[in-house]
């Protein structure tokens, strides 16, 4: 059977399949996604003009040529912070409904957070002491606070990276995020064992550091390093400026405009937190997602096997 994910982020659209055998592997098979900034219209404006609506609608008609579809296909459509803020989201519904077949499905911040973590769960071992996991975005970071695998706190900021990107004072929304990071500090005495990121930038940061410590950065399972190293490397890259991370990593101009904001929130964090170690996760969103339809079909915890066409 084969799975698809169609994600309507702030900074893009994605899409992810897979195949799920009946031995109970899951596997990774497609990834592909058309740039679309949904969140700088509807930041700005509150809704999403007419413009990108055709732009989203022919961003989602290219995903499903690709992925060509058939009826046995398993294929969900959602959304994230971007038409979960949107004025005319029933507009938006309306018109997905109506010229392409598709029910979308927008996430509150509290089922992001959730289906974030529900994912990072079943890829990593966070079972023990205390964690923190953090979904960067482009209009949300999602935060969950887990204590012996048990969670403690969750909580879904509208901090993400094309906010940073428009605000028009960045001292004052720096000391805003610093606050609610603040607020969220574990109980007790407990200190944090690891802090895990995932989403886009976290993946550009992790094969960074990766490169930078000689190690791989592999996909879904990411890397883990010490913060105290990582630290000190998160201030190095920033103090880089954008002219070397295109130059030295290839780094496209619209992820460019992201990654700095996204390299001091994760500076913030952990400085806030400060975990043992850092992981920056491979998993995302559309590959949580993927997992959490085959529970749906009875498979509780797959085995996942990656296609090199996954990750080109």
């Amino acid at each position: 059977m084969r799975l698809a994910v169609l994600e309507v982020g702030s900074n893009a659209i994605r899409l992810a399949s897979a195949v799920l055998h009946s031995s109970g592997t899951l596997k990774l098979i497609l990834r592909q996604h058309v740039p679309l900034r949904l969140g700088e219209t509807v930041f700005q404006s509150g809704g999403v003009t007419e413009a990108a609506q055709q732009a989203l609608v022919a961003a989602l008609a290219h995903l499903l040529k690709q992925l060509n579809p058939t009826p046995e296909d398993h294929l969900q459509l959602c959304a994230t912070s971007a038409l979960r803020d949107a004025k005319n989201l029933p507009e938006i519904r309306a018109r997905l409904q109506h010229e392409l077949r598709l029910e979308l499905v927008v996430l509150s911040g509290a089922e992001e957070a959730a289906r974030i973590r529900e994912g990072l769960l079943q890829v990593h071992t966070l079972d023990s002491g205390v964690v923190v996991l953090g979904d960067l975005g482009g209009g949300s970071l999602e935060l969950s606070v887990l204590q012996e695998g048990k969670v403690q706190r969750q909580v879904s900021l509208d901090f993400g990276t094309l906010r940073w990107k428009r605000a028009a004072s960045i001292t004052e929304l720096d000391a805003s995020f610093r606050k609610a990071v603040s607020a969220l500090q574990p109980t007790g005495t407990a200190s944090v064992r690891k802090l895990v990121l995932s989403g886009g930038n976290a993946k550009w940061l992790g094969r960074i550091l990766a490169e930078e410590t000689e190690r791989e950065f592999l996909p879904i399972s990411g890397l883990e390093i010490p913060w105290v190293k990582a630290q000190s490397q998160l201030q190095q890259i920033a103090a880089m400026g954008p002219q070397t991370w295109q130059m030295r990593w290839r780094m496209r101009p619209q992820q460019i405009e992201t990654f700095g904001a996204a390299l001091r929130m994760f500076s913030v964090l952990g400085g806030s937190f400060q975990p043992e170690h850092l992981r920056l996760s491979g998993l995302a969103l559309k590959e949580a997602l993927l997992l959490q339809s085959t529970q749906n079909l009875g498979t509780l915890k797959p085995t996942i096997r990656i296609a090199s066409s996954y990750y080109p």
